[in-house]
C-alpha cells in the first residue's frame, strides 16, 4: 500500500472514507503528489474548517515524539500574548534542548519601545524558569521580518553540518507561517483554526542542510481569546499596532476590558495621599477600554456599548463562572490577562479587585518597557 501524505497538515492520506481524517478521492490518491487533504483543500480554498477528532493528547504525543529526534528547537512565543503562547509544556522541553527562541509580532509594540529592552525582558522571563537559549530571533511573520536570521542562527551554532529544527508553539502563534517564510513558499496550510496542522511535517530550508519540522500547535490553557468563536477571538488578536491608553483613576472606579474582564480599583495608600494610580492599558484595537461607576457596570454589561460580542454569544460568554482576585502591582510592573490585554503601570502601586472568567490565566509580572509616558 502506497503511503502518501497531505502536504498541509502531514496527514495519512486516504481515499475510503470522506468522513474520516486525509481524504482524498481516490483517481488524485493514485496519479497526484504534493496532495492536499480534503480538509487543508477546505481551508486554504474556501476557509472552511472540518472538525476533526484530534486530542490536545494527540497534539501533544506527536509534538514530543518530533523533539526526541531535533537537534534544537524553535519555539515561537508571541509577545503580544506573551503569557498565553507561554506554556509549561514548552517550558519543559526547553529546560532539556538546545533552543532558539522566536519572538513574533515584534511590529505590533510601540515604537518607542527599543528592540534591547525586550531582549532583555525576554532574557530575565526565562531565566525564571532556568532556561538559557543559544539565541533569540525577533520577527514578523505579517512583515516577513527576521526570518533569514534565523537561518543564519541556526548555521552559525551548528556550521552548515546537516540539522533537524523543530519549529513549536501554541496554536495560532504563526508556526506554519514563519515555516512557510523559512521554506520561500506557501506549502504548510495556514488558517485562522486552531489545530490545521494535525502531524509532524518534514521540509528541508533551499541552499541549506537544515530540515525544519512543522508541527501541530500545542492547545494552550487560560486564553480569553480560546472562550469565544473563532471569529470574534481574532479580533482579541491585533492585526496592526496594538492600541494603547493611559488611565488616571478613583478609588472604587472600575475598570472595563470590553465585556471580556473588570477590575474595580480598592484603596491605598497612595490614594489615601492625594495621589490617583496611573496605568497604560494595551489590546487589540478591537477592544473597547472603558472605565464606569460601580453602579454602571451591569447596565453596560447588558447594553450594546460594547460591540465584539453580541446576542446569544455574548449570554454564553457570561455562563463562563467568575471568580475575583485581588492584586496588588507595583510600579513598572504589569497585570496580564492571557488572550486579551495587559495593563503597564506606571503611578503606583495599584491595588484591584479584578473580576475574570475561572481559570483564565492572570499574572503580575516586571514591565517590558519602564516609565513611560
Amino acid at each position: 500500500m502506497i503511503i502518501k501524505k497531505c502536504s498541509g497538515c502531514g496527514i495519512e492520506l486516504q481515499f475510503e472514507d470522506k468522513n474520516k481524517e486525509g481524504y482524498v478521492p481516490e483517481e488524485k490518491f493514485i496519479t497526484e503528489d504534493n496532495l492536499l487533504c480534503q480538509r487543508c483543500f477546505k481551508i486554504k480554498n474556501y476557509g472552511e474548517n472540518l472538525v476533526n477528532n484530534f486530542s490536545r493528547e494527540d497534539y501533544l504525543k506527536e509534538v514530543n515524539e518530533c523533539v526526541k529526534k531535533s537537534d534544537i528547537i524553535l519555539p515561537i512565543f508571541d509577545i503580544i500574548d506573551f503569557e498565553g503562547s507561554f506554556t509549561e509544556e514548552i517550558l519543559d522541553y526547553l529546560r532539556d534542548y538546545r533552543s532558539i527562541i522566536l519572538i513574533n509580532k515584534i511590529d505590533l509594540l510601540p515604537d518607542f519601545i527599543h528592540p534591547t529592552e525586550i531582549s532583555n525582558w525576554v532574557k530575565d522571563r526565562l531565566a525564571e524558569e532556568d532556561i538559557v537559549p543559544d539565541d533569540i530571533a525577533f520577527i514578523s511573520a505579517k512583515n516577513k521580518y527576521g526570518v533569514n536570521g534565523i537561518i543564519r542562527k541556526i548555521k552559525n551554532i551548528f556550521h552548515n553540518k546537516k540539522v533537524k529544527a523543530t519549529v513549536l508553539g501554541v496554536s495560532n502563534v504563526g508556526k506554519s507561517s514563519v515555516i512557510n517564510l523559512l521554506l520561500g513558499n506557501n506549502k504548510i496550510t495556514t488558517s485562522k483554526y486552531s489545530g490545521t496542522t494535525l502531524k509532524s511535517i518534514n521540509n528541508k530550508i533551499p541552499n541549506s542542510e537544515i530540515t525544519i519540522i512543522d508541527t501541530p500547535g500545542l492547545i494552550p490553557d487560560g486564553r480569553i481569546s480560546d472562550l469565544i468563536s473563532v471569529e470574534n477571538g481574532l479580533k482579541l488578536v491585533p492585526a496592526g499596532e496594538i492600541s494603547r491608553k493611559t488611565f488616571k483613576l478613583e478609588e472604587n472606579q472600575v475598570f472595563m476590558f470590553d465585556v471580556f474582564c473588570r477590575f474595580k480599583i480598592l484603596g491605598n495608600k497612595l490614594l489615601e495621599s492625594g495621589s490617583k494610580p496611573i496605568f497604560s492599558a494595551y489590546a487589540s484595537k478591537s477592544v473597547k477600554f472603558h472605565v464606569a461607576r460601580e453602579e454602571r457596570v451591569e447596565a453596560l454589561l447588558n447594553g450594546n456599548y460594547f460591540e465584539i460580542l453580541q446576542g446569544n454569544e455574548k449570554e454564553k460568554y457570561f455562563q463562563n463562572k467568575f471568580v475575583t482576585h485581588e492584586v496588588e502591582i507595583e510600579e513598572n510592573e504589569e497585570l496580564v490577562i492571557a488572550g486579551l490585554g495587559w495593563i503597564n503601570v506606571k503611578r503606583g502601586p495599584l491595588k484591584v479587585q479584578l473580576e475574570v472568567p475561572k481559570n483564565v490565566k492572570v499574572i503580575v509580572r516586571p514591565s517590558i518597557f519602564k516609565n513611560r509616558k
